[in-house]
């Protein structure tokens, strides 16, 4: 044995001395350069790999706490610093994840869970930017690099989506020095805003809950711990305490909304609808508020037209002169298609007065050609049911005319 002893130093301090590792009288290892508050330190001037470890599972598991010994220090896993010296970037952390097979299960770069049992706060990931140049505190981006314009908490390049609520102030890039293309927004010559909005039908209604698996069973955390193999123990009671201490129902899914319907916005004003990958339509309600603004304009427009009194006076000429059928269109009355977009069939809803003698519903589509006509025998609340199978997929203008008056104009889509 003493032989075999003597043999394997033999054999050991060269390779060390070789290698340039050293371990001194405190026990601290060191390859090169040392770093006096290091246990363990490597100093490596070239270009290839400091430390390279392959590993099946866990390639490297750190357990750190700063209250060991009755210390009171702050718990770092990992204290990594990089700096720039040149014209390329400096990364204190490069991951990449890929996933290479056919199962379920995703790829992550860089994963971080908080938990804290009592009181203080407990942060997953955390980012922060100093000084007075441009950065960002967490940069998120689908494709590629690019500089920042300023100064940001976080900065991302690509669609960002929030399950949740957003609390803060919303803004949008308005300058001038932005644009182009810049015309003064109205009313087009075959449809004024407020008759397009007029198309528009404002609704209630919830969100379904997607965050359920294909059986509509919530995920169990508890069950996932138990079925999974691969878990050591501090993973499984991670996944126990996130089931004891999940978070409250979220209140997107539990409060009733207000808006619109994304398919029928497209069809009045599709610039206002986006598409994502998976095929959903989005609404970008922010420029809405300028459409708003403009049917008010028009409405104020009307108002004032209608109250002047050269208005007044026509109207009281056109009483006295064609008897009681002016105040008979005044009377009747015809309400929007109900539902609109529609792809079956929609319901229009109309009042005539006892002595109208004569009503006709028309239809025609934008190019002003009649595509039906249908006569309305009926009087006082009336209701006229409207079947998309015999016409295309667009948007068509159907009038009420009384007594040979028009009572009102309004549009329709149809929907494939």
């Amino acid at each position: 044995m003493k032989k075999f002893l003597i043999f394997l130093m033999a054999y050991l301090v060269p390779s060390v001395t070789f290698a340039q590792l050293a371990i001194d009288s405190l026990g601290n290892v060191r390859m090169g350069e040392s770093d006096s508050n290091s246990r363990v330190s490597f100093n490596n001037s070239d270009s290839i790999s400091t430390l390279y470890i392959k590993s099946n599972g866990k390639a490297l598991n750190i357990n750190t706490n700063g209250n060991l010994n009755g210390l009171n220090t702050p718990a770092t896993g990992i204290y990594i610093m990089s700096m720039k010296t040149g014209n390329l970037f400096s990364k204190g952390i490069e991951c990449y994840s890929l996933n290479l097979s056919n199962s379920s299960g995703g790829a992550y770069g860089l994963f971080g869970t908080a938990l804290s049992s009592y009181d203080g706060h407990s942060y997953g990931v955390v980012g922060m930017t100093s000084g007075n140049h441009f950065g960002a505190g967490i940069y998120g981006t689908i494709n590629g690099y690019s500089y920042v314009d300023g100064r940001y908490a976080g900065y991302f390049k690509g669609d960002v989506k929030v399950t949740g609520t957003i609390n803060g102030t919303v803004i949008s890039s308005s300058d001038m020095r932005l644009k182009e293309n810049v015309h003064q927004f109205g009313s087009d010559k075959d449809c004024s805003v407020l008759d397009k909005l007029e198309l528009l039908t404002p609704v209630t209604y919830n969100y379904k809950d997607t965050t359920k698996t294909s059986n509509n069973e919530n995920v169990n955390w508890s069950d996932i711990c138990e079925e999974s193999q691969g878990l050591d123990s501090l993973d499984r009671s991670l996944l126990l305490e996130m089931e004891e201490g999940k978070e409250k129902p979220c209140q997107v899914l539990q409060k009733t909304h207000y808006g619109l319907i994304a398919q029928e916005l497209q069809q009045v004003y599709p610039d206002l609808v986006y598409e994502n990958d998976n095929g959903y339509l989005s609404i970008n309600y922010t420029e809405l508020i300028p459409i708003m603004l403009q049917s008010i304009k028009e409405l104020n427009a009307k108002v004032e037209q209608l109250s002047s009194p050269a208005v007044r006076k026509a109207k009281a000429v056109e009483t006295e002169t064609t008897g009681v059928d002016a105040a008979i269109a005044d009377a009747a009355g015809m309400d929007q298609n109900v539902p609109n977009p529609f792809s079956g069939k929609t319901d229009i809803a109309i009042y005539l007065p006892e002595n109208i003698q004569t009503a006709t519903l028309y239809i025609y589509d934008l190019s002003g050609k009649q595509v039906e006509q249908h006569v309305i025998e009926g009087r006082g609340n009336t209701t006229m049911t409207i079947h998309a199978d015999r016409m295309d997929a667009g948007m068509y203008i159907y009038s009420l005319i009384a007594d040979g008056k028009v009572v009102a104009t309004k549009r329709m889509i149809v929907v494939r």
